[in-house]
């Protein structure tokens, strides 16, 4: 009786169950596709935090026990800011395997290395003459993003030797072109476009997965700069919104300029460690809070990235 109605209607039952079925057939793919694939879902959530930021984005990472790669403008070159000063802390751990340098060894404060900007060791008075280790400039560098410091470590092991092992290391867009607030005369046009230096997402990722992998120097010397990485006192961009992931934790380096904000590190995990790099620029809100728009945006991306691999705890309550 169905059938014979429906030829009135120029279909049949069996062609309405047919489509019927194949519509589900096609959505429980879809569905499917959905949930086994993560980077795509993942990529989808960053286009959206991207899409409702006012300013530009770009973000790499992998998720190391599943070997998951995501990201959204990887490859883009960006302004570092003090993320630059990772590849300074592993040429100095290089140099230090080398026996070129040696963590205990005296790191001269000179008027020249004391600049403006974040850290500690700008206000210091050079008379008497005070006695740091190269190792302290190191952690001051990392830990409280110290630009003295900085500029200590940088003479000790060299620009040149810097970006020289960046390359040997696979790091193609990875440069750093002068010392904090001292630029170098006359200005190259990388650090015109980029400032202190250059890198990619892609590229961080890639020198964080081998300081967490050990594929670089020796294992104790990874394990001492994850170390100083997991120290940083600056943690309002990727663990800011950690309270629902109270077993993750992060080794990582910030950045900031006026309209620049980044954070490169490792989450460790229940889910396996996960490297991520994300970069934000080109904003006009340059207010220098906790509130900044590009440390929110990086909370937002952590956020994303770690919800996406490990459940979150269960509420108290």
């Amino acid at each position: 009786m169905l059938e014979s109605q429906s030829r009135g209607c120029g279909v049949t039952t069996r062609q309405v169950v047919v489509a019927i079925t194949c519509t589900v057939c096609l959505f429980a793919s879809a569905l499917q596709a959905a949930t086994s694939n993560p980077r795509q879902a993942l990529e989808r959530k960053l286009r959206v935090i991207a899409a409702q930021f006012p300013g530009k984005l770009a973000v790499a990472g992998v998720a190391l026990k599943s070997g998951a790669h995501f990201g959204l403008n990887a490859n883009r070159q960006v302004p570092t800011a003090s993320v630059i000063k990772l590849p300074v802390m592993v040429e100095a751990f290089y140099q230090m395997q080398e026996g070129k340098l040696h963590w205990s060894q005296v790191a001269p404060l000179t008027a020249w290395d004391q600049v403006p900007g974040s850290g500690i060791l700008q206000f210091f008075a050079r008379t008497p003459a005070p006695r740091f280790t190269l190792g302290d400039a190191i952690t001051l560098m990392i830990d409280l993003s110290d630009n003295t410091a900085a500029n200590m470590v940088i003479r000790a092991v060299g620009i040149g030797a810097v970006n020289a092992r960046m390359r040997r290391l696979g790091l193609r867009h990875t440069t750093l072109y002068a010392y904090v607030f001292h630029a170098v005369r006359p200005r190259s046009a990388g650090e015109k476009k980029f400032g202190l230096g250059e890198t990619t997402p892609a590229d961080m990722v890639r020198l964080l997965t081998m300081i967490e992998e050990h594929k670089i120097l020796t294992p104790g010397a990874c394990d001492h700069m994850l170390k100083i990485l997991t120290d940083q006192q600056d943690n309002n961009a990727f663990p800011r919104y950690m309270a629902a992931f109270p077993a993750v934790s992060w080794a990582h380096k910030t950045g900031a300029l006026d309209a620049v904000r980044n954070d490169v590190g490792v989450a460790t995990t229940p889910a396996g460690p996960i490297v991520l790099a994300g970069f934000a620029y080109g904003f006009a809100d340059h207010q220098w809070t906790a509130q900044n728009p590009g440390l929110l945006v990086l909370a937002h991306v952590a956020q994303a990235v770690i919800g996406q691999f490990v459940a979150p705890a269960a509420r108290k309550p």
